[in-house]
């Protein structure tokens, strides 16, 4: 019975000798309105759409598009930027068997040697499922709202990113910042805790820099490579870091106190090569 029926009944006939409602009749009135009102919104509820990227992330990721991308995904997945995570946030890998069986569920896959007209929209990633391969020898891969895969990192990296923070050096500012005219250029990406590592580290020595999302903006991988090729070299992790016009390879203490106090700059030398590696570069 509609809350309507419920009133009319209950209402007394304008004929009817008036009388005056009793507590468990108003009682009565009251649980009967409440009521329908809650089956509305139950109603309501149940016919609203559900927003993809608020849903619970591994739903999203699940019902995501399946896709064939531009590059193979199959065997050991040689060649590819693979990254992983866990509970204690992103890892990258080399080839598959670098991946712990238990986390191969959710493998972000992508490669940077396609052209760049080829490479997927900067508002998605590649997700594969790396447990078993199918009949042809590759693996599911889904198309993944960015914002989705994220939000399955997100609880980890910000653990990742708070225990690789670095004190702040004696004798250092502590004041450096992101500057879009500075002459430092750190090229990386969001899931990259030795980007995050060589930013707060810069900042710890009053460096001020520019950050470069080599995946957000293909000019920028172009840019590196560019520059990592003036120099012979072929960059195959990141950070790679431009001070001053003399590329270093991942992020390296060491390397970058040598820089500050000579001043930077200059070509280098030693290793054959123009260029420093230094120790926490992520493969991409």
């Amino acid at each position: 019975m509609s809350l309507t029926a419920v009133l009319s009944a209950s209402s007394p006939s304008p004929s009817a000798p008036r009388r005056t409602r009793t507590l468990p009749a108003l009682l009565a009135l009251t649980i009967a309105a409440l009521a329908c009102t809650l089956l509305l919104a139950a109603c309501d509820a149940d016919s609203a759409p559900i927003d993809p990227v608020r849903a619970e992330p591994a739903a999203a990721v699940l019902d995501a598009e399946v896709v064939r991308p531009p590059f193979a995904v199959r065997g050991e997945l040689d060649g590819l930027l693979l990254v992983w995570f866990d509970a204690e946030g992103p890892h990258t890998a080399q080839k598959r068997d670098d991946i712990p069986a238990e986390h191969r569920l959710h493998v972000r896959v992508d490669s940077l040697t396609i052209a760049p007209d080829a490479r997927l929209d900067p508002a998605f990633v590649y997700l594969a499922d790396v447990r078993s391969a199918g009949s042809d020898g590759s693996y599911a891969v889904r198309k993944v709202a960015r914002e989705s895969f994220e939000a399955l990192l997100s609880e980890a990296r910000t653990a990742a990113m708070a225990a690789a923070e670095p004190t702040v050096e004696p004798g250092g500012a502590g004041g450096g910042s992101v500057d879009p005219n500075a002459d430092v250029v750190i090229y990386g990406a969001s899931w990259c805790g030795a980007c995050r590592q060589a930013e707060a580290y810069l900042r710890s020595r009053n460096v001020a820099f520019v950050e470069k999302d080599i995946e957000r903006d293909p000019g920028a991988q172009q840019e590196m490579v560019r520059k990592a090729q003036a120099q012979g070299l072929n960059p195959t992790g990141i950070p790679v870091i431009d001070f001053r016009g003399r590329i270093l390879l991942g992020f390296d203490r060491g390397s970058i106190d040598r820089l500050i106090a000579g001043g930077g700059g200059g070509a280098a030398t030693g290793g054959g090569g123009a260029a420093t590696a230094g120790s926490g570069a992520r493969p991409i």
